[in-house]
């Protein structure tokens, strides 16, 4: 079977299984599928950073999501895993060389960055997932970051000729991104306004921050590979490569999204406006 063809039958069945999770899933299948997909991020991520102690990493952090999850205590189970990764870290370290020391270091902090993002994913997505309109103001950022994400990749290969960032990932142009960055405002906004009675100037402001973190955070975690050296982050989704090459611009773009319509720091910023 051809790479294709593999992509477009994962495709055919994860769309059905998302689309399902994000309008239709009640509790607590929704919060367990969501501590699901987090732990298998982690796991993916933590084997292609090559970490050590991965279980006891794998372990603590998804401790931190059952937190998150059942008390909804975001900054406590940050806190948690800086210091249990600080101390893994060290335990680690204690026969390693110099050199060792070092790529340990960058990696746990990749990891932890990019953790973090995991629990605000999970945090955000378990609180707006309860508000009125909650499952469809998800489900259209993850819409409108697929927009984003097709529009960009068609309209890159037809028109791009000047690099987003070569350095990082080559394949990317600013006029893929820049209309990406149209189709996904467009496909979100038009979803927020006409299902979730989100007035048009709020769609625009959270649209617009929803795609820049997307396109930061596809960056970022193209970042991380080169970093590591690996084409993709894992083979959990043939054809697609790995479960946080699928979920890379998710993570930064719904959890940013997602703080802007629960109101922090929106109503300050929307009332010189209006």
């Amino acid at each position: 079977m051809s790479e294709l063809s593999k992509r477009i039958l994962t495709a055919s069945i994860l769309a059905p299984l998302a689309i399902w999770w994000l309008l239709f899933s009640v509790p607590p299948w929704f919060e367990l599928l969501l501590g699901l997909l987090a732990v298998a991020a982690l796991f993916e991520l933590v084997v292609m950073l090559q970490l050590p102690l991965r279980r006891a990493l794998v372990f603590s952090g998804s401790a931190a999501f059952a937190l998150v999850l059942l008390s909804g205590q975001v900054a406590s189970a940050i806190m948690l895993i800086g210091v249990v990764w600080m101390a893994i870290l060290a335990l680690s370290a204690r026969s390693m060389e110099a050199d060792a020391v070092r790529r340990q270091v960058l990696h746990m902090g990749l990891a932890y960055w990019f953790q973090v993002w995991l629990l605000l994913f999970v945090w955000v997505l378990m609180h707006v997932n309860q508000q009125p309109h909650g499952a469809v103001f998800v489900f259209a950022a993850f819409v409108g970051v697929w927009a984003a994400d097709i529009g960009a990749y068609f309209f890159g290969r037809a028109f791009g000729k000047h690099k987003l960032c070569a350095a990082i990932s080559p394949g990317k142009s600013v006029e893929g991104a820049l209309a990406g960055s149209i189709c996904g405002m467009a496909a979100a906004c038009s979803i927020w306004v006409i299902y979730a009675e989100i007035p048009l100037v709020e769609a625009l402001v959270i649209g617009l921050a929803l795609v820049v973190t997307a396109i930061l955070g596809d960056l970022a975690e193209s970042a991380i590979k080169r970093a590591v050296g690996v084409k993709d982050s894992g083979r959990m989704l043939p054809g697609h490569g790995g479960l946080l090459d699928r979920i890379d611009a998710l993570l930064p773009a719904v959890a940013v999204a997602g703080i802007l319509k629960m109101g922090i720091g929106l109503n300050l910023g929307l009332g010189a406006v209006l």
